[in-house]
């Protein structure tokens, strides 16, 4: 629940703060009503797809063992379903209801920590109901929170040992769960970037589930009954090509004029420096494979597995922006995020778990953004990222310590994201210079092999390979050249 409220906070900036920019009236708009022209009330139908990560809490307890908790990954990529009701029920107002389903492959493990057993499992089917409120931050871009009721399938899989490998003769079965989601997103019609297409507009939405928590019986395993619990929460990201029906039945247009004219003259533009500060809600998943001294045999390689880790964490980052036309922005930035997105460390060949977090990240990029509107900026951007992952003590699934540590880590990768930033001016405040934004962003980082130690002695080795995936919102004050002038729609 409470990862779900860190949703909430980076959603509802993901939605109803959907832009960017102190710039100077680059346009104006058009001599026609165009706003009233256009209606967004009517059905609709989507289609695309997207990619994912769940992390789930899990504990398994059996006679001799209380169990300690522990956190399983998973990631990978889905397509998706859907269909809704919009009502525009003031000139910038639009509310709705809408169903979705989304069909993946969004694979990862369930572990048994009790008795060294994994299986493999994915999360292959989630639907979801609930309704939407969005704010027109453009005639035809709907900046939007959403909320409602998710289930989700998880397959069932068959447990091996580690570190052999072996069948342990038992399985996983399928699970169902229930829950709840929080997301946002942006929707703009295709004709905003010159295409005539009309009814066919664009989404693209964030969205983070909790489900709740479920126990099943596993085995016999070792000659013991086991019962393992699991509560998954699941983030996702996701582009869809939207077909619109206005309520007359006929294709819905976006807009019936210009939406904006050139000003005579340019005086203020998103060239210059900016800072930026704020929070968010991230998941990680990591691929990890471990040898120990002490399984049968010594060293033998444990079959690989993934392990999770959610949790928030703040970011602070400037730039430099340089608006190359009245419609496109490019720019290099660099940012640093301090947090607690805290997982598990899995020595599935001990059968020992150790906790850790992902506390520092930074990273240094360039970013090419559109104009949506003028001071609402639509953007993608990629470049290098490194993670600091803390270090870990082991403890056995009685939860005692064995005597192992596992050190800090670094890990060196590249990031790929996008977001929208716009002018805080836009919601009727009197804000010059000052922006928000919201950013999706997934890592992907090098694979590294650790000792866990004993003082100086070795015990074995662990292989660890994160993946983090992020959503942010933050407050950003722009040194623009020329001029601060509030650009309002």
């Amino acid at each position: 629940m409470k990862s779900l409220l860190l949703g909430s906070v980076a959603l509802i900036a993901f939605n109803s703060a959907t832009h960017a920019a102190d710039l100077a009236a680059r346009y104006t708009k058009a001599p026609a009503p165009v706003s009233a022209a256009y209606n967004w009330t009517g059905f609709y139908l989507s289609a695309g797809g997207g990619y994912g990560l769940w992390q789930a809490d899990q504990q398994s307890t059996d006679p001799f063992n209380p169990g300690i908790g522990e956190r399983t990954g998973g990631r990978g990529y889905f397509g998706t379903v859907g269909g809704g009701y919009d009502w525009q029920f003031a000139p910038k107002w639009v509310a709705g209801v809408f169903g979705d389903a989304q069909f993946g492959d969004i694979k990862g493990n369930f572990d048994v920590d009790t008795h060294t057993a994994t299986a493999a499992i994915k999360n292959n089917l989630s639907y979801a109901a609930g309704a939407r409120l969005g704010y027109l931050i453009a005639p035809n871009a709907l900046s939007y929170v959403n909320v409602g009721y998710s289930h989700a399938d998880f397959s069932g899989g068959q447990l091996f040992y580690a570190p052999s490998g072996s069948d342990s003769g038992h399985g996983v079965p399928k699970m169902h769960f229930n829950g709840w989601f929080l997301g946002g997103g942006v929707e703009n019609s295709l004709d905003l970037f010159g295409i005539s297409a009309p009814g066919l507009f664009m989404k693209t939405e964030y969205r983070v589930a909790e489900y709740d928590r479920r126990s099943e019986a596993i085995g016999p395993l070792g000659g013991v009954a086991v019962t393992s619990s699991f509560k998954p929460y699941v983030q996702t990201v996701s582009t869809s090509l939207v077909y619109r029906f206005n309520s007359d039945g006929a294709p819905a247009r976006a807009v019936s004029a210009p939406l904006y004219t050139k000003a005579p003259a340019a005086h203020v533009n998103w060239t210059g420096f900016y800072l930026s500060g704020g929070g968010g809600y991230g998941l990680w998943a990591a691929d990890q494979q471990s040898t120990s001294a002490f399984s049968f045999p010594a060293g033998q390689v444990s079959p690989s597995s993934r392990t999770g880790g959610r949790g928030y964490f703040g970011t602070v980052g400037g730039g430099y922006d340089w608006q190359i036309n009245p419609t496109w922005v490019v720019g290099v930035f660099g940012d640093a995020q301090f947090g607690d997105i805290k997982g598990t460390y899995n020595i599935q060949s001990a059968a020992d778990t150790g906790t850790t977090k992902n506390n520092i990240s930074y990273a240094a990029g360039a970013r090419l953004g559109y104009l949506v509107a003028p001071n609402v900026l639509s953007y993608v951007n990629a470049g290098y990222s490194h993670a600091d992952f803390s270090g870990s003590v082991l403890t056995s699934p009685s939860g005692a310590p064995v005597g192992y540590t596992i050190p800090k880590t670094h890990y060196d990768g590249w990031f790929l994201g996008g977001g929208v930033e716009n002018s805080l001016d836009m919601f009727g405040l009197s804000a010059p210079g000052w922006f928000m934004k919201t950013e999706y962003r997934v890592a992907e980082y090098n694979r590294k092999t650790a000792d866990f130690l004993s003082g100086t002695t070795p015990g074995g080795t662990i292989s660890f390979k994160p993946y983090v995936q992020t959503v942010s919102t933050s407050l950003v004050y722009r040194f623009n050249w020329g001029s601060p002038v509030a650009a309002k729609y």
